[in-house]
């Protein structure tokens, strides 16, 4: 039967030139690439039968050199106005080595995700993969100070080269926060919620009942003290739990609560915190008062700084986009102070 060529194949090639293919290529990113910083992502609180999780973290990052196939700029690069505010559709198109991320960065992610699963294998149903990157990974992009989100992973360009693939192509997109957190270590990449009002709590605290500075994304403990008689900057013993709802839409009580530091001011005594566990924001008091949050009275300790302070409101930091309170600040100026106005039908 007719065959193409042993001598000059152009599907199977041989282990040299396979191999010279693979070090032009890993030196082309070298040259012409830049370092990124490759975060891949760690799924919290995963439902076990949908396989899909509320929340994501991602805990470290490592550089990697990368090669930017979209040279000349953003594809698609136009901002969209939608009803949730102005949508930026960027996107771009990453290759980095296959051969460098399985020799270097695979058996990393192998023993992390083990850790993860109690020493169990790495599980694909839990996203977890460490032969390549995979969707739902971010990409540091520091040239505009941004981040990107793995959107697809192309396995097949180019189309095996003598038999073979040399690269993974990453297509991104520009990376939207929706609650994940970030402690890589890189304050870059940490301070990407800084500027976000979304997910946060804003707690007033008492100067005058403790000590300390809070460091800058450090985690604290939250304890509640709303029925604690005179509550000092130590743990209540017993603890008197929260009663809050988990990611799973149940309530249920906890012990105590954590969360991360955003900024703290202590002239003013104002804390932020972001993704404080177990706490739905818009959740109030048991009588329904939307004035009174259900974390007004607790004491937050560092668990870095050990600064200890006992709070006296909380509330959700006004957002951008969020006209409520300039409307209900001029509604107040124009509405008539009528008797009528209680009752405007006349019903009894």
């Amino acid at each position: 039967m007719p065959h193409t060529s042993p001598f000059f194949s152009n599907t199977t090639g041989y282990s040299g030139e396979n191999t010279l293919i693979d070090d032009l290529v890993r030196e082309q990113i070298k040259i012409y690439g830049v370092d990124l910083i490759f975060m891949p992502r760690k799924l919290v609180n995963l439902d076990q039968i949908l396989h899909e999780s509320s929340k994501s973290a991602f805990e470290f990052g490592l550089p990697i050199p990368t090669y930017i196939k979209t040279f000349d700029g953003f594809d698609n690069g136009n901002e969209l106005l939608t009803k949730f505010g102005i949508r930026s559709a960027d996107r771009l198109t990453f290759q980095i080595s296959r051969t460098e991320f399985q020799t270097y960065y695979s058996p990393f992610l192998k023993s992390y995700y083990q850790s993860i699963n109690s020493g169990g294998d790495v599980d694909p149903l839990k996203g977890q993969t460490a032969d390549r990157p995979k969707e739902g990974d971010l990409l540091y992009f520091p040239f505009d100070d941004s981040i990107f989100e793995i959107k697809y992973v192309q396995f097949d360009v180019p189309f095996y080269q003598l038999g073979k693939g040399y690269i993974f192509e990453l297509e991104c997109e520009r990376f939207e926060y929706s609650g994940e957190e970030f402690s890589t270590g890189y304050s870059d990449i940490d301070d990407t919620t800084e500027d976000l009002p979304i997910f946060k709590t804003q707690f007033t605290v008492d100067l005058a009942t403790g000590s300390g500075t809070y460091a800058k994304f450090e985690t604290v403990t939250i304890y509640d003290v709303s029925d604690v008689e005179t509550p000092t900057t130590t743990p209540p013993d017993p603890i008197d739990q929260f009663r809050l709802y988990n990611d799973s839409g149940y309530l249920e009580g906890v012990d105590t609560l954590t969360a991360k530091v955003v900024t703290w001011n202590k002239v003013t005594g104002v804390l932020v915190v972001e993704n404080i566990t177990n706490n739905d924001p818009l959740q109030r008091d048991e009588n329904y008062d939307l004035n009174v949050d259900k974390l007004a009275n607790v004491l937050i300790v560092g668990q870095t700084s050990t600064a200890s302070f006992l709070t006296t409101a909380a509330a959700i930091p006004e957002q951008r986009d969020d006209d409520t309170t300039a409307i209900q600040t001029e509604f107040d100026l124009i509405k008539v102070e009528d008797a009528a106005d209680q009752n405007p039908f006349g019903f009894e």
